[in-house]
C-alpha cells in the first residue's frame, strides 16, 4: 500500500536534483524517517550502470508526484510513455522504472504488456532470476507470477488498456485469467478497458455480447465502472424479482449503450421517464432518518428514487438488512442539482428541491451494502464519508 497522499505531497517538495552526480535525492527524514534519504539515479545512469538494481521502497509512488522543479529535472530525461506506464501502478514504480531502463526486454514488455512487467518486477524473484526469464517466452513469465502459461493469457494481457491499476483492478485481472471460460471468451475483444474488465469479472454471462463490445471501445473512469456495475446488478436483480423470461433478460446484453439498459430497467420497474419527486418531499420522511419497514413506504421510496428497493424487500422482512431513508432541502448552490426537473429551461428560483438518500445496511456487520440518491444515482464518496451506520442502529 502506498504512503498516505499527504506524506507523498510533502516528499515531492523535499527533492534535490544533483546535476553533476546525475542523482535525485529525496529527504524522507521528516515525513517517512524509515527511508532516511533516498538516492535515485537518473534515467541515463539506470540504462548505463552495471550495479545491482537497488531495493527501492515499494510504497513511494514518485512518478505520480507533482512536478516540482527539482523533480522535473530528473524526470525530463525519461520518455513520457515510460513515466505514464510505470505510474499506472500502486507500488514498485521505481523498481519497474529501473528494470525498464536497464533491460530492453523489460522496456519492450512495459510497452506491450505493462501489467505483466509490473507483476514480474514486483514478485519475490531476485534480479538474476528475472533476467533468466527474459530470454524465454512470455508464457513462462506469466507462469512464474502465478498465471496459466498459455498464449491466451499473454494475448489477454496485451489487450488491456487501463488508466490505473489498483488492488481491485488487479483482483479482477486474476479472476479473468484464472477462469478458463472467461479467458477464452475474452479473446474475441480487440481491446479491454476497465469497464470491459469489470463487466467480465462480475457478469461473465455478458462477455462478448453487444454491450460488452461497445463498452470496450469507450473511455472510462473508476466512478463510471461503479455506476455500470450498480446498474447491471439492479437490472438483473429486478429481472429475477419479476421472474422475467430469458428472452427479455437477454435484452440487457443486446443493448449498445448503458442508457438503453437504464431504459429497460425503468420500463420493467414501471417508472416514469421524467420525475418531479425532487420538489415533492415524501410524507413519511418528515422526522429525520427513518426505517423503511412497510411495503407501501418501500414502493414510494422506489418510485421517488427511480430505484427498485422492492427487490430487497424479502431480505428486509427476514431481518437480514434494514433500509434507512432521509430527505433534506437541497442547497440551491449545490452541484448536485438534478438534470431533469419541472419545466425545461426554467430557473431554480422558488423551487423547493430535496436531497433524497437511502441506504441498505446489513444488520450483522452494520455495513452499507447499497446506497442511492434520486435518479438511481450512487452516493458520492463525500456523502458516504458522513454516514455512520452505528447511529442508524441505535
Amino acid at each position: 500500500m502506498a504512503l498516505p497522499k499527504i506524506v507523498q505531497q510533502q516528499l515531492a517538495k523535499s527533492c534535490y536534483w544533483d546535476e553533476e552526480a546525475q542523482t535525485l535525492w529525496v529527504d524522507c527524514r521528516k515525513w517517512a524517517p524509515e527511508y532516511n534519504i533516498l538516492s535515485i539515479p537518473s534515467w541515463e545512469k539506470m540504462m548505463m550502470s552495471t550495479l545491482a538494481i537497488p531495493a527501492y521502497p515499494d510504497d513511494i509512488t514518485l512518478l505520480t508526484w507533482s512536478n516540482f522543479s527539482q523533480l522535473a529535472f530528473w524526470r525530463k530525461q525519461i520518455p513520457a510513455w515510460v513515466v505514464e506506464s510505470c505510474a499506472l501502478f500502486p507500488s514498485h514504480q521505481l523498481t519497474l522504472l529501473h528494470y525498464a531502463g536497464r533491460y530492453p526486454q523489460i522496456l519492450e514488455l512495459l510497452d506491450h504488456s505493462p501489467l505483466l512487467a509490473w507483476r514480474l518486477v514486483s514478485s519475490s524473484l531476485e534480479e538474476s532470476e528475472v533476467v533468466a526469464l527474459l530470454s524465454g517466452k512470455r508464457t513462462l513469465i506469466a507462469e512464474q507470477v502465478g498465471w496459466p502459461a498459455k498464449a491466451e493469457t499473454v494475448r489477454f494481457l496485451s489487450k488491456l488498456r487501463l488508466r490505473l491499476v489498483n488492488d481491485q483492478i488487479s483482483d479482477m485481472v486474476d479472476i479473468c485469467i484464472l477462469d478458463e471460460q472467461r479467458l477464452g471468451s475474452l479473446q474475441s475483444l480487440p481491446r479491454i478497458n476497465s469497464m470491459a474488465l469489470t463487466l467480465a469479472a462480475h457478469f461473465p454471462n455478458l462477455i462478448g455480447c453487444r454491450l460488452h463490445q461497445s463498452l470496450a471501445q469507450l473511455p472510462c473512469r473508476p466512478m463510471q465502472c461503479q455506476a455500470m456495475m450498480s446498474l447491471l446488478a439492479d437490472a438483473f436483480d429486478l429481472a429475477d424479482y419479476l421472474a422475467l423470461p430469458e428472452d427479455e433478460m437477454a435484452l440487457i446484453g443486446q443493448a449498445r449503450y448503458l442508457v438503453e439498459v437504464e431504459q429497460l430497467y425503468r420500463r420493467w420497474a414501471g417508472f416514469q421517464e421524467e420525475t418531479l419527486v425532487l420538489n415533492t418531499p415524501l410524507s413519511f420522511l418528515n422526522a429525520g432518518i427513518q426505517v423503511v419497514d412497510t411495503l407501501e413506504a418501500c414502493q414510494q421510496l422506489s418510485d421517488a428514487q427511480q430505484h427498485a428497493w422492492v427487490t430487497d424487500w424479502r431480505s428486509i422482512q427476514q431481518g437480514e438488512v434494514k433500509l434507512f431513508a432521509w430527505q433534506a432541502p437541497l442547497d440551491q448552490g449545490s452541484s448536485n442539482k438534478p438534470n431533469k426537473l419541472a419545466v425545461e429551461n426554467e430557473g431554480w428560483e422558488g423551487l423547493a428541491c430535496f436531497e433524497l438518500v437511502a441506504c441498505l445496511v446489513e444488520i450483522s456487520s452494520q455495513k452499507i451494502v447499497k446506497s442511492r440518491q434520486a435518479g438511481n444515482h450512487l452516493l458520492s464518496a463525500e456523502q458516504l464519508s458522513k454516514i455512520v451506520c452505528a447511529e442508524f442502529m441505535q
